[in-house]
């Protein structure tokens, strides 16, 4: 008797539970930007949702939900070919010009009118549809469109902070007397006068940006039709930012906006090779790991830079460190013998190494 009525309670507990199907459209071509994406949609793959992906960036070999349903033909990737040169020309860019020309405009007029992407909207899946719609809103804005077509909620992720113009995508107010905008180079705003640079700025960042994103409703009319809305007017149910308050601090958010700041750091099954896993064995008063990140090649820079890293870095033996380095056959010669140089290396399991002390990393922004 007793067992029955236990039987009968565990049924009245049980509840529902389906699945969602997402469709990814991640059209940027830089590594560093869907690994935030791919981890998201791995994350809800895990979960047991059905995750559909369009990227520049295939999976490897399958993973269980997740389905590439296409690879966008890839002209320039933002992976490892950030030089020297390229650096010193970022501070006399208008960055938001860059912005929308290179990961905006630009993706948008290539990738559009992708025949997959034709496909989706004019031959909507229907076994099961599309839940909803997740996409980068960096600046190529236009691919909202498709989830205005399929009539699907619109989630967009940022892969950095909140850029001026995201704020009235997802009605959130702002106080730009204490919470900086981020493309105006500053710290949080406390004299008057930056209040009133970080207030100028912002206003000018938006205003700039309706002006250089209109060729996207361009290409929205002529791939979709002429009644099309425009980009301005996307509507977005909800917005994943990667920041985290100890790096941003405190600021008024409403609850559609989300900080997931770390999300992109998941375990995954690389292997460590079997040198660097010696060689991290045998570093006994441990490492520092130094990067420059998935993008700029520290040995395109100037040999009096990188003497200056060689004689700091040699310094601190019998402290080993370890460099990322694409190309380590462009070093100068005399590269301390504390120093170990790998093209490549799982970075998750690397810093969870017992002997790894320090992290030198770069900030973009």
């Amino acid at each position: 008797m007793r067992v029955q009525s236990l039987i009968v309670v565990s049924l009245l507990c049980l509840s529902d539970c389906s699945a969602y199907r997402f469709l990814g459209i991640f059209p940027i071509p830089s590594k560093s930007h869907f690994i935030v994406l791919e981890s998201l949609a791995k994350g809800l793959a895990d979960k047991g949702h059905q995750v559909d992906v369009i990227s520049h960036f295939p999976q490897k070999k399958p993973y269980p939900n997740y389905t590439d349903i296409a690879k966008l033909a890839t002209t320039v990737t933002y992976d490892n070919n950030m030089t020297y040169e390229f650096i010193l020309q970022i501070p006399n860019r208008n960055l938001v010009s860059a912005l929308v020309n290179f990961l905006g405009n630009d993706v948008c007029d290539a990738y559009l009118g992708n025949p997959i992407i034709q496909k989706l909207v004019r031959e909507p899946q229907k076994d099961p549809p599309y839940d909803a719609m997740i996409m980068e809103i960096c600046t190529a804005h236009c691919f909202a469109a498709i989830a205005d077509l399929l009539h699907i909620p619109l989630i967009g992720v940022s892969t950095s902070s909140m850029y001026p113009w995201h704020n009235e995508l997802i009605a959130q107010p702002e106080n730009l007397a204490f919470v900086s905008n981020d493309i105006a180079r500053q710290e949080f705003p406390k004299t008057v006068w930056q209040r009133t640079y970080n207030t100028l700025h912002t206003l000018y960042c938006k205003l700039y940006f309706k002006y250089l994103t209109r060729p996207q409703d361009e290409l929205v009319r002529k791939h979709f039709g002429p009644n099309r809305p425009s980009i301005q007017k996307m509507n977005l149910a909800l917005i994943f930012i990667n920041t985290h308050i100890a790096l941003h601090g405190i600021q008024p958010m409403t609850p559609a906006i989300v900080q997931v700041g770390g999300m992109h750091i998941r375990e995954d099954d690389s292997p460590l090779p079997q040198e660097l896993k010696n060689w991290m064995d045998d570093s006994k008063d441990g490492f520092v790991y130094f990067t420059f990140g998935s993008m700029v090649l520290i040995e395109t820079f100037p040999r009096t830079i990188l003497d200056v890293f060689y004689v700091s870095l040699g310094k601190i033996a019998p402290v080993r460190v370890l460099i990322k380095v694409p190309n380590p056959e462009k070093l100068p010669a005399g590269l301390p013998e504390n120093i170990r140089t790998f093209r490549w290396m799982p970075q998750v399991k690397v810093l969870s190494e017992s002997h790894c002390y320090y992290l030198i990393n770069y900030m973009l922004h």
